[in-house]
């Protein structure tokens, strides 16, 4: 089972195109139809997808048979209902499973809603997938321009290390870092197109950071999630593999 993820994408700019046609190449090698955004779907203006920061760029993403969009919505999507109305992300916390694979989609513009945490704690205990993987714009652990998330640090990070999921997905900084944290998985993917943004800081969790243009292949084979981070020409600027559940399922 295979899905993409891009995050601060829909800029109206050359590297968006970039990215999307990098993806469309990538998909008639790698087939996926799902293709996962990590918040800041649409900028100039932001929240509205237009003909030059949607319809145009992602044509090729967009024609696809059976292309489904999974969205979150990140700081310059609430001006509008783009994210909603055009990627179908209606609710701004919810969950869906593909394959094996449950993922939990998160509103981080209000990380401090207490209901949100309850319905994530929920959710998480009554899940029994082998694959569980959170998504949501604002990232908990980063060293790039914008701070951590530090509210996501004190109530969402302990239900994840609790409950067993293996990787977390945001973006909001525009670039690519993967962090590793008590056997958690981070990951900010936001190189979809908007200006890119340089490393800034360096931290013990940190494994890689890259000012770059890119976007994630992710593939599932039983337990295993294979992560790729590829770039507009194609090169594979990281990649990893998450292994076997490490005992820390809930039980």
């Amino acid at each position: 089972m295979i899905f993409a993820v891009k995050g601060d994408w829909g800029a109206g700019t050359p590297e968006q195109a970039a990215v999307t046609n990098r993806m469309c190449e990538t998909r008639r090698r790698v087939p996926f139809d799902v293709v996962v955004t990590t918040g800041d779907n649409f900028y100039r203006p932001d929240s509205i997808a237009t003909q030059t920061n949607y319809f145009s760029p992602e044509a090729c993403l967009i024609s696809h048979p059976g292309h489904q969009w999974r969205a979150v919505w990140g700081n310059h999507d609430l001006k509008g209902d783009s994210t909603g109305g055009v990627l179908g992300a209606v609710q701004r916390t919810y969950t869906w499973a593909l394959g094996p694979v449950q993922f939990f989609m998160l509103d981080s513009n209000r990380t401090a809603d207490g209901a949100q945490e309850e319905w994530l704690a929920a959710e998480l205990a009554r899940s029994r997938a082998r694959v569980k993987i959170a998504v949501f714009h604002h990232p908990p652990f980063t060293v790039g321009l914008h701070e951590s998330n530090l509210e996501a640090q004190r109530r969402w990070v302990p239900l994840f290390e609790q409950h067993g999921v293996d990787l977390v997905l945001s973006g909001h900084n525009h670039g690519y870092e993967h962090s590793a944290v008590k056997e958690v998985d981070y990951v900010v993917s936001g190189g979809g197109g908007a200006q890119l943004y340089p490393c800034v800081d360096d931290r013990p969790w940190l494994l890689v950071c890259l000012s770059a243009n890119h976007f994630l292949v992710v593939e599932i084979e039983g337990s295993a999630v294979s992560v790729k981070a590829i770039g507009t020409s194609g090169e594979e600027i990281d990649s990893f593999v998450i292994g076997e559940k490490r005992g820390n399922a809930p039980s």
